[in-house]
């Protein structure tokens, strides 16, 4: 089964889905970063094509670089969390499983997202609502593959399900906890050294 074959099973069977890819050598972990730039080019092609009236940025307040980082890094931190969580909880899922399955979750958002934005060029102000209300729709439907992956792929009930979704959401806080404050100590510690550079080399 293709990767265009895979992504309409998770969309109509996501069930079925998510217990297939635990066959070997059903996933591919390029699949994961490929959908991950699905993804991307998605999010950037219905921010250069929403309506004007719709627009909250103008295009050159629009960074690439960091458009990218909020679809990547939560991607990347919601795995090793849930990961991390699940083996302490004997979840049965691999890492692989997580990883990409969890790419595979965002096929909605990927598939569905620039049709919505292009109704903004026909919609009046006034319909905001209807464009706000398809967006979280498509959200929650994220949402909810990803609650299905975690309670398939680690046959959990739906009380432990919860329970691991919760810790894997504390787990990410604590990634991003840690991220931030070694970001903010290697960026102190490079500009102390910069300083001290350009001190020595002016005294000298």
């Amino acid at each position: 089964m293709n990767t265009v074959q895979m992504m309409r099973q998770v969309l109509f069977k996501p069930l079925d889905f998510f217990y297939d890819i635990q066959e070997p050598n059903r996933l591919k972990w390029s699949q994961g970063f490929i959908l991950i730039l699905m993804a991307f080019i998605a999010r950037m092609v219905s921010l250069l094509l929403v309506g004007y009236h719709f627009e909250a940025r103008e295009p050159y307040q629009i960074s690439y670089f960091h458009e990218f980082i909020w679809i990547l890094v939560p991607w990347i931190t919601w795995c090793l969390a849930n990961w991390s969580v699940s083996t302490i909880l004997d979840g049965e899922g691999k890492f692989k499983e997580l990883f990409v399955g969890s790419a595979f979750c965002l096929v909605p958002y990927i598939i569905f997202i620039i049709p919505i934005t292009l109704m903004t060029n026909v919609l009046a102000l006034s319909e905001e609502s209807f464009y706000n209300s398809a967006t979280v729709l498509i959200l929650c439907w994220v949402g909810l593959l990803i609650l299905i992956k975690v309670k398939v792929l680690h046959d959990f009930e739906l009380g432990k399900l919860i329970l691991i979704t919760f810790f894997t959401l504390l787990g990410m806080a604590i990634i991003w906890f840690i991220g931030i404050l070694l970001y903010g100590l290697i960026n102190q510690f490079i500009s102390f050294f910069l300083d001290l550079f350009k001190e020595i080399r002016f005294r000298l």
